[in-house]
């Protein structure tokens, strides 16, 4: 494990939970932070970050069996913890969390702070924590933070607001040490519906570079999906009327008697003058690009997420899917880290 001798003073520092591909870490890097070390066990991810950060420290292995002696030499030496804990659900007795395997990751990320004690944490969900068990699940959250000595504020961040050519809404937790002259805050939006960063601004120049580019490798779809891709429009769905009888059943042999269904992200067209809907993979494959007629590739989803295109994800295309649908968009993760910069400024 890294330690915290012969670091750069002048750089604020901080430890990586639940890295994935690595958003949130890039994120940060890209806003001047040293990073001490990330934790990821996800084979693919973790060839992820070997081929791309092979420089900073990976713990790649099951944060649950990280004894916190390991931990006690970064205690009060980190200026902040970020992550994302995969959420599977949740359970509360009263105002308290319920250790149960659905939300044991949730209390690792909140152990880590324990014992570290940084001056800020930032965890991020989806958005429906907020409104699980009726909002009990928010209130347990930051009651356990409370609890450990830290001033919590919760807020539902689209990433469009902040430049990211997506509308992907997820939930951040932010905390400040009570014992610091600091409150906790987020950044103001800096982007509207008027002036929304398009798909088409990120990802036009890759058409006619496939299988140039790392991780432009397009689907081939069958006929049969190539001609019902065909029928959808630009920034639409499949159409009201439904689609010709020929291609409007599935073409695998297990889904023959199947009609295809609107409900399916796959079969949206995205439009290129407005952001994306959020990149979440479903059957291997990203929604439609606007012009061609094929699914996203893995880099243009990283394009819409904000990824620069010197990170190359490894592992299969779902592998791959994965990494970059569930990743926090580099640029948000940005914005949020120099706005944790300003905030310890005032320490």
């Amino acid at each position: 494990m890294s330690t915290i001798k012969n670091r750069n003073k002048n750089k604020l520092t901080f430890i990586d939970l639940f890295s994935g591909a690595g958003g949130f870490l890039r994120g940060f890097i890209d806003a001047n932070f040293d990073p001490i070390f990330s934790v990821e066990m996800w084979e693919p991810a973790v060839q992820t970050h070997k081929l791309n950060y092979e420089k900073i420290p990976l713990l790649s292995e099951d944060i649950r069996k990280i004894d916190s002696d390991r931990l006690i030499p970064f205690e009060n030496n980190v200026d902040v913890i970020i992550g994302g804990p995969p959420c599977q659900g949740f359970s509360t007795i009263g105002k308290r969390l319920v250790k149960d395997p659905r939300n044991e990751l949730v209390f690792e990320f909140i152990r880590f702070v324990d014992v570290i004690k940084p001056k800020i944490f930032l965890m991020e969900n989806v958005r429906g924590l907020l409104s699980s068990d009726g909002g009990k699940i928010k209130q347990a959250i930051e009651s356990e933070f409370n609890n450990i000595g830290y001033n919590v504020l919760s807020k539902v961040l689209c990433a469009a607001d902040y430049g990211v050519p997506q509308l992907r809404n997820r939930v951040f937790f932010i905390g400040t040490r009570n014992d610091l002259n600091i409150q906790p805050s987020f950044p103001k939006e800096r982007y509207s519906k008027n002036n929304y960063k398009t798909v088409g601004s990120v990802i036009n120049d890759l058409v006619g570079k496939e299988d140039i580019i790392p991780n432009h490798n397009p689907m081939k779809h069958n006929k049969i999906v190539e001609e019902r891709i065909k029928c959808i429009k630009e920034g639409e769905g499949i159409p009201k009327e439904g689609l010709p009888e020929k291609v409007s059943y599935g073409s695998r042999s297990d889904y023959k008697i199947n009609k295809i269904k609107n409900f399916s992200h796959v079969y949206k067209r995205l439009s290129r003058n407005k952001p994306a809907t959020t990149m979440v993979p479903g059957h291997n494959a990203f929604p439609l690009h606007p012009t061609e007629n094929r699914s996203l590739t893995v880099r243009e989803a990283a394009r819409i997420q904000t990824f620069p295109d010197d990170v190359v994800f490894c592992g299969t295309r779902q592998n791959q899917c994965i990494q970059v649908g569930n990743a926090v968009p580099v640029k948000l993760a940005k914005i949020l880290a120099e706005h944790i910069s300003k905030i310890l400024e005032k320490e």
